[in-house]
């Protein structure tokens, strides 16, 4: 809070911990008004570049406001990383909206926000499923049209659930290189997994660098462009 340090990092102990430090209303460090969630990035073996995603740490079940400050934090992350014009896939089990899975319904809305420029440069799409929004083909088999055409730069998933199962599995095994951090509070936070290997918590660190060292003008109209759409 005193800009004594640049980034602060987990170490060994449970993220719950960490987390009630960071929202203590009186000393923590997420300003008034701004969420807090958790984007990685991560290098997969078998995709072609690199794949960024949220949540998987932080919001049980993001409310529609919440997913578009969580979209606009990864749309800065990833101009940060040299993508000027990021694909994001809002990710569901399926391609098809249905009131029984509300978020599908909260896709709509944002599809509908960027299709009206108010993300700016940046190509939305969804529902898709995963394998939809990475690989051409599998939307191609299905009949299905759209801007992502298999070459999503980010995933933002449904709840924390699917975001965490999604983490867990695809570093287990499929071996990929991960980094994370959450977004919101006044400096990056570092936020790995206690058994993540060594190099993906030098991967985070590397990644909160660019963030300390790159200032996104988009971060700053997130939360106008949030309070604005409702």
């Amino acid at each position: 809070r005193e800009g004594g340090a640049d980034i602060l990092m987990k170490g060994i102990i449970n993220t719950d911990n960490l987390l009630h430090a960071i929202l203590d209303k009186e000393k923590g460090l997420l300003p008034k008004g701004k969420i807090l969630t958790h984007l990685a990035v991560m290098e997969i073996p078998t995709y072609h570049k690199l794949l960024f995603f949220s949540d998987a740490a932080v919001i049980p079940r993001p409310t529609l406001q919440q997913r578009i400050e969580m979209i606009w934090y990864a749309i800065c992350s990833c101009r940060h990383f040299g993508i000027e014009q990021p694909r994001v896939a809002l990710i569901h089990c399926t391609e098809k909206v249905s009131a029984k899975f509300p978020h599908s319904l909260d896709y709509v809305n944002i599809v509908e926000l960027a299709e009206a420029g108010e993300f700016g440069n940046v190509i939305i799409d969804g529902p898709l499923d995963v394998r939809t929004a990475c690989e051409q083909a599998s939307g191609d088999i299905k009949g299905i049209v759209s801007p992502i055409n298999g070459q999503a730069d980010v995933l933002i998933f449904p709840n924390i659930e699917s975001g965490n199962a999604f983490y867990k599995s695809v570093s287990l095994f499929a071996k990929a290189e991960m980094a994370g951090l959450l977004q919101g509070p006044i400096c990056p936070v570092v936020l790995p997994s206690r058994s993540d290997s060594g190099l993906s918590k030098y991967y985070s660190i590397a990644m909160a660098c660019l963030q300390v060292s790159g200032d996104c003008e988009c971060r700053k109209q997130a939360s106008q462009i949030a309070n604005s759409s409702f």
